[in-house]
Order: structure tokens, then sequence, then C-alpha cells
């Protein structure tokens, strides 16, 4: 995170101070992988992401998906700040603070947590009060995923690789930070 607090002089108010770098990272941790073909596919796939990046879907707890906001898009160029216009959803779709989406933009995906309940109009528009602040100019029609968001981004904590024993693959940790 890049926001931080000014302290204020001479015993004055201290203020947050909101940056457009702010970004997400997440900690996951797997459960006993089997060694079949799926489970050789995941650990393959987080070798390669050591030196690319790594995407995976973020379901994070009790953040349900947002059904009706399939086909969504950003509503008009060069948007900036704490809140994105989005068009196409299915009129009077409710968005609930907390869930997350994500905004496809020059091949990667930025993640974004909803600030707060809205609902679309009904014409399928609303515009989403997000944090963190939008870190990049929007472009029309870029794609909204609110039902299926992924965070991609620099893979850590894999370093060593995965562990084995007996016929299992130990539990994995890692985390993924999204990249500027």
């Amino acid at each position: 995170m890049f926001s931080g607090d000014q302290e204020g002089s001479l015993g004055g108010p201290t203020l947050p101070v909101p940056r457009m770098g702010d970004r997400f990272a997440v900690d996951l941790t797997t459960t006993q992988l089997g060694q079949d073909a799926e489970s050789r596919q995941f650990v393959a796939k987080l070798f390669q992401a050591t030196t690319l990046d790594a995407r995976i879907p973020l379901c994070a707890p009790n953040a349900g998906a947002i059904f009706g906001a399939r086909g969504a898009i950003v509503d008009g160029a060069g948007q900036s700040g704490s809140s994105v216009a989005v068009r196409g959803m299915r009129p009077w779709t409710e968005l609930l603070a907390g869930n997350f989406f994500h905004i496809g933009h020059a091949d990667t995906f930025f993640i974004y947590m909803i600030a707060g309940r809205i609902m679309a109009d009904g014409a399928g528009k609303a515009l989403v009060p997000i944090w963190p602040m939008l870190r990049f100019l929007t472009v029309d029609g870029e794609t909204c995923e609110f039902e299926e968001p992924v965070i991609a981004g620099k893979l850590t904590g894999f370093d060593k690789g995965a562990s084995f024993s007996k016929n299992r693959t130990d539990p994995i940790q890692f985390s993924i930070s999204e990249r500027a």
C-alpha cells in the first residue's frame, strides 16, 4: 500500500492520504493435494508463475458472486478516482459492499472492492464506489468481471517448490501481489 497518514503539526489532526498506487495482495494455502494430473498441473503452473505473473480466481470468504453483472463493461473513457461508471448489467442488479471485481486493462487485471451498496438502474448502469482508487485512466468498453474476479501479479513464497509425502503433495502456501 502506498497510502498513509499525514501527521498534523502542533497537535493538529492526522489526515489520511489515499494514493493511486494502492493495490491488493492475497495469501493462499492449499489443502493437501493428491498425486493426480490436476494437482501436478497446478504445481507446474506455480513453478511457471515464479518468473511470470500468477493468475487465480479471487474467492473471498462471505463474498458471493454477483449475478446479473455478467457482460458489464466500463461506461466511458478517461475515468479516474474512487468510483467507476459501468453499463451492461441486468437492470436493478445489486452490488454489495465488500465484494470484489476486476477490470481488464492493457492485458492485465486490476482488482477492486465495492466500497458501498449500490444498485444498477433500469438501463443496467451504475456508478460503483471502489477501493482502492483507479490506477489507470479507463478505456470505454473495458471488461468488468463481477461474477468470477481474478487476481494477477507477482507470486512469492513458492521459491522452494512443493514438498511430497507418500502419494500426496503437502499443503502449499504462497502470495500473489498485484503489480502497478
